[in-house]
């Protein structure tokens, strides 16, 4: 850095030498560093003549005067050379005190592209040694200048990425890099485009989509399905490209991630298939795909072939039938997620000419695939399973179903039971699960009946309306042979409604089918020695026998009239139980029917088919239709709309439009 600025100066002082040249001053003034200037004077101008020597001046200074006279531009700068030299202090790169926040001077680095971070490998010691105090710096939030020599910046940089690729922290990284970026704007859009590959690279979709936006980086690919989905399947390149001709049109289903992935995967293996499969007269899949566009642009379309039209139609079909393929596909997913809801699968080119060949070369094959391929399909995993139970409240049944057919053990039966109410905790009508297992126990073993019935009771309480199914009589008769069994059961119940202790109450259970009495013993002599001292007691001894034998009479009775009427339980709640109360706004004269049909829509989370609901209101003598439009009509002042509307098979309800009818809205 000495030697520079000495070269400086060097440059300074000939520039000046330069300019006297051309116009010569009467003296010439340097200012140093030192309060005194430097002055030097100028040479006398001298005619040239040889042999001839000013009267003034010595001889001994002819020799002098003629070297002068060779050139009288030349100024005598050795005084102003080592003065300067003199008053130059030589200072360390690196301040000599403890604070490491600035610095007299940044360690030149020529500008050159830096490709990664192993550039600092080429650095010199003071470059490294610069660079590790500028990283610490960075790190505590301060930002040294780096006088343009921008290498550092880039350095640190990928240094950062790098420690990106360890702790993976999102938070972290944006905020260092938007740090870096703002003070040193050329690493901007670099650091920019780097962490957007590495967060595809790690598959942080999510955190991907907030950076792009954030700074506004559109990337028209990035939404299609093979570029998205790449690396977290393995796409090969033939199938990148078939995926990003199609488009997932997003529902409910697969907006679950887990169900997406799996619907994309059956789809691949269902165009893998076809392409292993179709064999005609030599012809490919790819062939068929491209003859089948060819047709339906042609005979559809009408658009003559080579057109622009042709051209641009002709890639929007293959594109529509690749995406038929993918509804079904979507819809053999469903199936096996036993969901009922399938998507309207018919293809839009209904005409013989164009649909015969396209069923008869791919759907007729198809659908022997896809039953056989049904193995291939991963179960949902728990987190799937309750986003899947939320939107679809009747999935469990299936499920349901094959726990009772399998049913070998009274434990495993309860801890299934109790794993299939895990996975519906966001589903509204949870509690039937339980019901309907105490139900199906009543006939395998009681005890464990009546502990499923108040996990039953249990999970009624936490829903929004408080129902308290009873037992139907069959089952009552089965359960209860005894009032005594029957009022110990409702005090549990009672009990826990009102400490809410589930375990205590569980354990209570096995109470109910103890005996209560106890055998007694009777010595007969000693009855007779009483017999003989107390008289009177034998008559007092017979009178009650008496009794007990007319309790058991009246007893034996009760169990007749069990067995014709229906046991009722009894259970005392409280106000907090009773939240179905006033629930709806009492503007709208709701009438018992309409507020139970809106609560059976709360409880399949507002979505129910048409024919479950037929079914319902059938039970109740009532026709579907009319109460509908009856619950429409009454809404319609409020709402300014329809409330329950008509999706393909089911039924639905805005929630927000719910919420208005409310009294708490």
């Amino acid at each position: 850095m000495t030697f520079f600025i000495i070269l400086v100066i060097l440059f300074f002082i000939i520039t000046i030498s330069k300019n006297q040249k051309k116009k010569p001053k009467n003296k010439v003034t340097f200012k140093n560093t030192s309060s005194n200037p430097i002055k030097v004077q100028p040479q006398k101008k001298y005619i040239e003549k040889r042999n001839e020597v000013p009267p003034s001046q010595p001889k001994n200074q002819i020799n002098s005067v003629e070297s002068n006279m060779k050139d009288d531009s030349i100024i005598d700068v050795s005084d102003l050379m080592s003065t300067l030299i003199g008053n130059i202090k030589i200072t360390s790169e690196y301040p000599s005190s403890s604070s490491s926040s600035s610095y007299s001077s940044v360690p030149y680095w020529p500008h050159q592209y830096v490709y990664s971070y192993d550039e600092i490998n080429y650095a010199t010691h003071e470059q490294r040694n610069f660079y590790d105090k500028f990283r610490a710096e960075f790190l505590k939030g301060n930002v040294l200048s780096l006088n343009g020599n921008t290498n550092y910046a880039f350095i640190l940089l990928f240094d950062l990425l790098n420690d990106f690729e360890v702790h993976k922290d999102y938070k972290k990284i944006e905020h260092q890099l938007e740090m870096l970026g703002n003070t040193f704007p050329r690493t901007k859009s670099y650091g920019v485009s780097f962490l957007l590959q590495k967060l595809e690279e790690y598959n942080m979709d999510d955190e991907a989509e907030h950076f792009r936006e954030k700074n506004q980086q559109y990337d028209y690919d990035y939404w299609k399905l093979g570029k998205k989905y790449k690396k977290k399947l393995n796409l090969s390149t033939e199938q990148e490209e078939i995926l990003n001709r199609i488009w997932l049109q997003t529902n409910v289903f697969n907006n679950a991630e887990f169900c997406k992935t799996e619907i994309l995967k059956q789809f691949l293996r269902a165009v893998e298939f076809l392409q292993n499969n179709y064999v005609s007269n030599d012809n490919s899949f790819v062939n068929l795909m491209d003859e089948l566009s060819d047709l339906i642009v042609r005979k559809y379309y009408r658009y003559r072939k080579g057109s622009q039209n042709y051209k641009y139609t002709f890639d929007s079909v293959k594109g529509e039938i690749y995406g038929h393929i993918l509804k079904l596909s979507e819809n053999n997913v469903r199936e096996v997620y036993s969901n009922k809801r399938k998507l309207t699968a018919e293809f839009n080119y209904s005409s013989p000419e164009i649909f015969t060949p396209y069923y008869e070369k791919v759907i007729s094959k198809l659908d022997v695939f896809l039953i056989d391929d049904q193995k291939n399909i991963v179960s949902p995993d728990t987190e799937t399973e309750k986003l899947l139970n939320e939107s679809n409240t009747t999935r469990w049944k299936s499920k349901f179903e094959i726990i009772t057919q399998t049913y070998t053990d009274i434990a495993d039966f309860e801890n299934q039971i109790i794993r299939l109410a895990e996975e519906n905790i966001k589903n509204p009508s949870v509690e039937n699960i339980f019901y309907e297992a105490s139900k199906f126990m009543a006939k395998q073993d009681k005890p464990s009946s009546l502990k499923l019935y108040v996990y039953y009771i249990d999970s009624d309480l936490k829903s929004s309306k408080f129902d308290n199914k009873q037992m139907n009589k069959t089952i009552q008769k089965s359960l209860f042979k005894t009032d005594e069994q029957l009022r110990d059961f409702e005090e549990i119940l009672n009990d826990f409604i009102k400490d809410r202790q589930l375990e205590n109450a569980l354990k209570r259970i096995t109470s109910v089918y103890e005996p209560k009495r106890k055998k007694i013993i009777i010595d007969r002599n000693s009855i007779q020695e009483v017999q003989k001292q107390h008289s009177g007691t034998v008559n007092l001894l017979n009178e009650y026998l008496q009794d007990e034998l007319e309790d058991e009479i009246k007893t034996s009775d009760s169990i007749e009239e069990n067995e014709t009427g229906e046991v009722q339980i009894h259970i005392t709640t409280d106000d907090n139980t009773e939240s179905a109360i006033s629930r709806f706004n009492s503007d709208l004269r709701l009438s018992e029917l309409q507020k139970e049909v809106l609560e059976i829509f709360e409880k399949n989370s507002f979505s129910i088919p048409q024919n479950e609901l037929e079914e319902v209101l059938k039970s109740k003598n009532q026709m579907m239709s009319s109460v509908i439009d009856s619950i429409n009509e009454s809404c319609y002042e409020t709402l300014d709309d329809v409330l329950i509307e008509e999706d393909d098979d089911y039924f639905t309800i805005s929630p927000d439009y719910y919420k208005k009818l409310l009294n708490n809205d």
